[in-house]
């Protein structure tokens, strides 16, 4: 019977209050102290004008500006402070890093105090989160902080409790947020000229900073209506950095050409029939060796998110049967480097993957990138290692336009495999794929997970009732290590 876990549920709830307790005590310590005073609107006037006479006033507003930021605290009076006090180029300078340093800070709080506490309250449900702020979150939030659809402090938060990366969240922060840092810092340097007299100027460029205000205000509606002001945006950023990003920047993954895998979606049409395949015919086909070179010349993290998942499981499956061909194998998968029916080296381990500009083996693919990566428990369904207990191949390529509509459909055509799946509700028993046990932890670490997977791609009835509860019991189904040959 499948085990129910409500610990880690309960541990939980206790880390998100901590970390509720913690923010509560660092907002009460900054108005006991005043520092909410200092950078409210009424006194930031005389902030700025005794700042100016401080020692050490750039170390000072970097310092403070960290220690705002990362508990939550308004920062746009400092934002503007930092184009009175120190101009338009130390101001821009001093509070981009005090904004990217405290947006950081901010992060690092939220991933420490409740990070996993929110996965675990998930639980299988995590796996949504990681789809939508997994790897690939880079771009998602370079997008967010150019176009500031979402509040500064609530996006810090957030993304530390959905265990986005910290290099690619720092990485996207810090170039996201410079358009923005600027306009402001200009607008504020531009009021102070005004102050100071020079009026007529000031006027000018006052009304440039506020037009340039007015723009970031209608970004975001603008980018609903207009998918490619992103895509500008990023052109922009990355115009801007130039002199301190390397050449070969992630921003150019929104322009970056989708990968082509015509001539394997026509091979696998020809020479793939119900999942079997006709590896002799792979083999004679000059368009599939085109086709591996081409995945050679790749650099994926140019693409997309869902070009990089249907690039990779095309990777995974081509270079499957470019390992059994390479080796003349038609008996199991099992038998490469088998001597005296010992395996020497497995065949999963075998540097024959050329993709992403680099030599990979079949387990690279699967467990350091594709599973890392996307922590989409449906990528068990769509990897195909060459064997008869293996889901199907499909005979169609996986897109980046249907890659989620593919792999719904291949969960639903591998629970229809009775043999391999399969539900007795008199029993109250599941026999299912080891696949689903030996990757467990993909399916939320328990068999209740698994049966909730399940839940969703078998028709409605007392077998989806059965697995959706979580009450029955589990037994592995016999995997079938013989080779998937098409037999014409």
């Amino acid at each position: 019977m499948s085990e129910v876990r409500s610990a880690p549920r309960s541990g939980a709830w206790v880390r998100l209050a901590v970390f509720g307790v913690v923010l509560v005590a660092l907002w009460t310590a900054a108005r006991l102290l005043g520092v909410e005073a200092y950078i409210s609107p009424e006194r930031i006037g005389t902030t700025i004008r005794d700042a100016r006479d401080v020692p050490f006033a750039a170390a000072i507003f970097v310092v403070a500006y960290i220690a705002v930021t990362t508990i939550g605290l308004p920062a746009l009076p400092l934002t503007l402070a930092g184009g009175a006090i120190f101009g338009v180029g130390a101001g821009i300078a001093l509070t981009w890093l005090g904004a990217t340093l405290g947006a950081t800070g901010a992060f690092l709080l939220a991933r420490a105090l409740g990070g996993d506490a929110l996965r675990r309250l998930l639980g299988a449900r995590a796996g949504t989160l990681d789809r939508l702020l997994g790897d690939g979150a880079f771009l998602t939030i370079l997008r967010l902080r150019l176009i500031p659809v979402v509040p500064f402090n609530a996006l810090n938060f957030g993304a530390g409790l959905a265990g986005v990366r910290a290099t690619h969240y720092v990485a996207a922060t810090a170039i996201g947020i410079l358009p923005g840092t600027s306009v402001y810092i200009y607008f504020a340097d531009a009021l102070l000229a005004g102050a100071d007299g020079a009026r007529q100027t000031a006027f000018i460029r006052v009304s440039i900073a506020g037009a340039l205000l007015l723009a970031l205000s209608y970004l975001p509606a603008l980018a609903k209506r207009a998918r490619w002001i992103s895509v500008v945006l990023l052109s922009l950023a990355t115009a801007a950095v130039s002199r301190v990003l390397p050449a070969q920047s992630p921003i150019a993954a929104a322009s970056a050409p989708a990968v082509d895998h015509t001539a394997w979606n026509a091979m696998l049409g020809a020479y793939v029939t119900d999942g079997m395949v006709d590896y002799d015919a792979f083999q004679r086909d000059p368009r599939f060796a085109t086709y591996l070179a081409q995945l050679g010349r790749v650099q994926a993290a140019l693409l997309l998110r869902h070009e990089q998942l249907a690039y990779w499981i095309n990777v995974y499956n081509a270079y499957t049967i470019q390992l059994l061909n390479s080796r003349k194998q038609r008996t199991s998968i099992r038998n490469i480097n088998k001597v005296l029916g010992v395996t020497l080296k497995s065949p999963w381990a075998e540097p024959i993957v050329k993709a992403d500009q680099r030599t990979l083996t079949l387990d690279d693919v699967e467990h350091e990138i594709i599973r890392k990566q996307f922590k989409d428990p449906r990528i068990h369904v769509a990897l195909v290692c060459a064997a008869m207990g293996c889901p199907p191949l499909r005979s169609e390529a996986f897109t980046a336009e249907r890659v989620d509509a593919q792999l719904d459909d291949q969960a639903r055509r591998f629970l229809a495999q009775r043999a391999k799946n399969r539900v007795d509700v008199k029993s109250g028993t599941v026999y299912g794929s080891p696949i689903f046990t030996w990757y467990r932890d993909d399916f939320g670490g328990t068999l209740e997970g698994v049966g909730a997977f399940w839940a969703k791609y078998l028709p409605s009835g007392p077998e989806q009732a059965l697995v959706r509860s979580g009450k029955f019991t589990w037994v592995d189904t016999d995997y079938d290590w013989r080779i998937n040959v098409r037999r014409d």
